[in-house]
């Protein structure tokens, strides 16, 4: 086996370490709430008329315990590489919802078994976008909709504070702070590569830029919750100096943001 073969056939599982180790908390606090409210309403009209549901990449249930609560909903699966996660959205969800470990390029569902799937900075993270798409649409019923986050919607929280505390400050920040995941290809991706996979799956595109606001305050609680947990212990120190720094020139902003959505129909 080649080294880039080897390198493949790895990414999963480093995906699911890095992961696992934010099972219990990812997705808490303001930010992250602030954003599925927005993301929940930007697509309520679509969610309404859904009967059999998937959510790929569901993590540790946060949007899981959403859906779970809308009336009329038939069969909600939950699917994500991560054991601990799944550990984690069984105890906070309902017994009514199934989960299931699955990569999103090799789904256990047969064909046609879902009209709404939904998949919140998944994408991102595959190694073959086409594949995941093309296999995603497989399990699609005709008229069923895929709603996917293209690029990964933190992006605009660090374009916005490397506005405020400078390009330079910014990357000393980031470099200790905010370690980046394990992404694939697609975590690169112009948006136009997210159209194409969409539209070479035979999926009808809808690109929807969804706002949403935040105050510094709910920066700190996220970087708080999301990043310094995986920080080394003998950097946390350093790094939570570096955020009070930030803080001075930081506090009191508002970061007017938004999440990227596509959505891909099934023709009928």
């Amino acid at each position: 086996m080649s080294s880039g073969a080897s390198s493949e056939s790895r990414r999963p599982s480093l995906i699911a370490e890095y992961f696992g180790r934010l099972a219990s908390t990812y997705g808490d606090g303001a930010y992250y709430g602030i954003r599925r409210r927005a993301v929940l309403g930007s697509i309520a009209n679509e969610f309404a008329h859904a009967r059999s549901v998937l959510d790929l990449g569901c993590g540790n249930g946060a949007y899981l315990a959403e859906f779970a609560d809308a009336p009329g909903i038939r069969q909600l699966f939950g699917a994500d590489l991560t054991a601990e996660m799944l550990r984690e959205a069984r105890r906070r969800t309902s017994s009514k919802v199934s989960l299931v470990c699955a990569d999103a390029w090799r789904l256990p569902f047969r064909k046609r078994a879902f009209d709404f799937i939904f998949a919140s900075h998944v994408l991102p993270f595959v190694a073959d976008l086409y594949g995941a798409v093309a296999e995603i649409a497989r399990c699609l019923v005709p008229g069923g909709l895929l709603v996917a986050t293209r690029q990964g919607g933190d992006s605009t929280i660090r374009r916005a504070m490397s506005g405020i505390i400078g390009k330079a400050r910014w990357n000393d920040f980031a470099r200790l702070v905010m370690r980046t995941a394990p992404r694939d290809n697609a975590s690169t991706a112009p948006d136009d590569r997210y159209r194409s996979a969409f539209t070479s799956a035979t999926l009808d595109v809808e690109e929807r830029v969804v706002p949403f606001q935040i105050t510094w305050e709910d920066v700190e609680e996220w970087i708080g919750i999301r990043w310094l947990p995986l920080i080394p212990e003998d950097d946390r120190p350093r790094a939570r100096r570096m955020l009070a720094e930030v803080a001075r020139d930081a506090r009191g902003a508002t970061f007017p943001l938004h999440e990227p959505l596509m959505l891909g129909r099934k023709p009928s």
